[in-house]
């Protein structure tokens, strides 16, 4: 019972250091935001003769809450063959769909007609997913993955269309990311996960994102809008076998450390209600 407590508050506390980082982050911005005077991107004005000069243009902050689905999407490549026996380089797609709820701060400034906007937005999610294809045999090795938290940071281009302004982002995506194989091993016993070939690790990642949406007016001070992005984490490698007390990949292979390849993506859905400051 005392074990399960103090798993149980060690869990808790990761949790809310991530929530007060996530906050953290977020208030920060949007102060700095707040603080900056309107000074916008400085362009020259051709269409009087006055205005010979570089001027000051018009900016715009906002703020907003969000929510709706993620899809995530991981994949996870056995690069030696070692859960299944001798193909190396198979590979085994796992996905799920979670919702997501986070706020978002940005400024946008038109620039001599061009409107462009910086957005810094974050997350909250428990997405994850999980595969025991690895063995196609014994089914004894499970890959899981998950998101815990989301944040980026994005500028991007609008352009209105009637009622409507459409847009698109691009920028940096960093993410708080749980990647796992847990391989299990039967014995006279029952069962016992295998330490030495298994892996987990939480781990920070840095991505990409592009996204692209629509917004419209509600009123003078509020907009609603619909967007959707793509996210990509890249790939990262993960050693097992790190005793090389089994053989790598088949009969006549020798003992060594292998490795497993994992790729996080996640595309959204998103919701947002935006407020004009």
């Amino acid at each position: 019972m005392r074990q399960a407590i103090n798993s149980l508050a060690d869990l808790v506390l990761m949790e809310a250091s991530r929530i007060k980082l996530l906050v953290g982050s977020l208030t920060l911005f949007l102060l700095v935001f707040l603080a900056i005077p309107d000074a916008g991107f400085a362009g020259v004005m051709p269409d009087s003769p006055q205005r010979n000069k570089m001027e000051t243009v018009r900016s715009d902050k906002y703020a907003g809450v969000f929510i709706g689905p993620g899809f995530m999407k991981n994949r996870i490549t056995d690069v030696d063959g070692f859960a299944d026996w001798g193909n190396p380089g198979s590979v085994s797609n796992y996905d799920d769909t979670a919702f997501i709820g986070g706020v978002l701060v940005g400024k946008k400034f038109d620039a001599g007609g061009l409107i462009l906007r910086m957005e810094l937005d974050g997350a909250l999610t428990n997405v994850s997913a999980s595969t025991d294809k690895l063995d196609l045999e014994g089914l004894d090795e499970t890959a899981e993955s998950e998101f815990s938290w989301i944040i980026s940071a994005r500028g991007g281009v609008e352009q209105a269309v009637g009622r409507v302004t459409v847009f698109v982002t691009t920028g940096l995506a960093f993410a708080g990311i749980s990647n796992s194989v847990t391989d299990i091993d039967f014995i006279d016993s029952g069962s016992m996960a295998d330490p030495d070939d298994s892996f987990s690790k939480d781990s920070t990642e840095v991505g990409w994102v592009i996204g692209a949406g629509v917004e419209t007016a509600l009123s003078d001070a509020w907009a609603l809008r619909l967007e959707g992005s793509y996210l990509d984490f890249g790939e990262s490698t993960h050693l097992v076998n790190r005793s090389a007390d089994n053989l790598c990949c088949g009969p006549e292979t020798p003992r060594r450390v292998v490795s497993y390849e994992v790729e996080n993506r996640l595309a959204t859905a998103r919701l947002a209600v935006i407020r004009w400051f």
